[in-house]
């Protein structure tokens, strides 16, 4: 009898904790915890502001606290109870039954029959009771991870003296890993360096930063070699752009922008992003980002090259010529009515999103996106818009599509690799045996077989509003540019 008291308690313990929704307030207090964390990393909140949602935080834990110890006392009431009416019914004694309770059988047996009846419960019951809040949206991470995110951005000196660290750490395996003939693939936004990025990542001798990197994107050995203790399989989905790209946590991105930002931070001051000649060299700078690509290279199995997509890089052509003398630039050129569109959609939906999630603005000026909506900071070509200001409207985008395809025909270095967007999409069985030739690609035969992943690209569209000496400048200048194209 007694043992069958213990296991009425047990079973009317786990009743309790279930219709008590314990496991719920467990993770509404972790969830608290974690935006607390996230509120004192917020960059965008004022002292004041931190403090009180900090004291509302502080309420609420003490409140679950007191809630989640109730709970426990009642569970343990309701075993005990078991136990204290078998003693008076005379059954057996609290003595026979703390007997048997302390037996290595029955502490091996119980905790088994508890786990199981536990998770037997939870479905049977309600399975969002059970099971932390899911975070909806286009910027999927919890608030652990935005606080994480957000302490990582605060500091470039953190990062690069983590980096010291993995320096240190790997000094060996940097020393034997082979660098040869970077390629560094830049545009204004949407001319279709993302699909040009992930046709290079795919090629063995090639090696891309991913998505795996963030957010320590300066020490990918360290964080890699760190990560895999909680690494994310990760099925594909769309990207924030809403654009039709799939990616996971294995997909190539653009983090090369957050090593400009930390040694170039003057350049990011104000409302546009200065230029670069070739005068800009930087002893430093240059040695951080040659150990940084010799990391990524080390980071991937069998790859020799390093390729990386940053669109601000058109504002930097000749620098990049001068420090990396052996580096392929690769520029494709779309027509600019259908880049344009596509530029304008893409503000008007990250302006949405950044008004609904200011982490997501946070993270694009974190990571050097300074493309599109709140976050938008155009780069200071000659004549180009001074600041975000008329976004909306058609002009802004043609003023800036021409400004800084001027400027990349004036300062491109004459090895610059120049591609038709438009060409490559309707004949990559043509465009990619040319490409893989003049960007000296060693597996020609896989790299002319990615051709699947082009497709006909639509009608080029009309510009409402646009000017029409704008409309033939952008057409003549684009001319004017396929003139160097493959």
């Amino acid at each position: 009898m007694a043992l069958a008291a213990l296991v009425a308690g047990l079973v009317a313990f786990i009743a309790v904790l279930r219709g008590l929704a314990a496991q719920r307030h467990a993770y509404q207090v972790i969830k608290v915890a974690q935006e607390a964390l996230g509120v004192i990393t917020d960059p965008d909140l004022s002292d004041e502001a931190k403090e009180k949602r900090i004291q509302r935080a502080s309420l609420s834990l003490l409140k679950r606290f007191f809630l989640l110890l109730s709970i426990g006392v009642v569970a343990c009431l309701s075993a005990t109870l078991f136990v204290v009416s078998g003693e008076l019914l005379g059954f057996f004694s609290v003595g026979q039954a703390m007997a048997i309770a302390t037996s290595g059988s029955f502490l091996l047996w119980s905790s088994v029959g508890a786990i199981a009846l536990w998770i037997l419960s939870g479905k049977l019951g309600s399975r969002e009771a059970a099971k932390p809040e899911n975070i909806h949206g286009e910027v999927p991470y919890s608030a652990l991870d935005r606080a994480l995110h957000n302490f990582v951005f605060a500091s470039p000196d953190r990062q690069i003296a983590l980096s010291a660290v993995e320096d240190r750490c790997w000094k060996r395996t940097l020393a034997e890993t082979r660098l040869e003939k970077p390629v560094f693939v830049t545009s204004l936004p949407r001319a279709g360096t993302t699909i040009l990025l992930e046709l290079l990542a795919r090629q063995e001798e090639f090696a891309a930063a991913s998505y795996r990197n963030m957010p320590f994107t300066m020490s990918p050995l360290l964080w890699g070699r760190f990560s895999r203790l909680f690494r994310k399989a990760g099925a594909k989905a769309e990207r924030a752009h809403g654009d039709g790209i799939a990616v996971d946590f294995d997909s190539p991105e653009a983090f090369e922008e957050m090593i400009w930002m930390a040694f170039w931070r003057e350049r990011f001051q104000g409302q546009r992003i200065a230029l670069w000649d070739a005068r800009d060299r930087d002893a430093e700078f240059e040695d951080f980002l040659s150990r940084h690509m010799r990391k990524i290279v080390a980071s991937v199995p069998n790859s020799r090259r390093y390729v990386s997509k940053n669109n601000a890089n058109i504002a930097r052509l000749p620098l990049l010529k001068a420090a990396f003398p052996e580096a392929k630039i690769l520029i494709p050129i779309r027509d600019p009515a259908s880049q344009i569109t596509s530029l304008m959609r893409q503000h008007r939906r990250f302006t949405d999103l950044h008004a609904r999630d200011r982490f997501a603005r946070q993270y694009m000026e974190g990571i050097g996106h300074f493309e599109f909506g709140a976050a938008l900071r155009p780069i200071a070509f000659p004549g180009a818009p001074e600041s975000a200001e008329g976004a909306e409207h058609v002009d802004y985008w043609l003023r800036y599509w021409i400004a800084a395809y001027e400027h990349v025909l004036r300062s491109a270095p004459a090895e610059t690799v120049f591609i038709d967007h438009g060409a490559l999409s309707r004949a990559p069985d043509t465009q990619l045996p040319m490409l893989a030739e003049a960007l000296g690609v060693e597996g020609q035969a896989a790299f002319i077989a990615a051709s699947d992943m082009f497709r006909m690209p639509p009608p080029s569209p009309e510009l409402s509003g646009a000017s029409p000496n704008l409309v033939q400048r952008a057409g003549d200048l684009r001319a004017e540019l396929l003139t160097r194209a493959l």
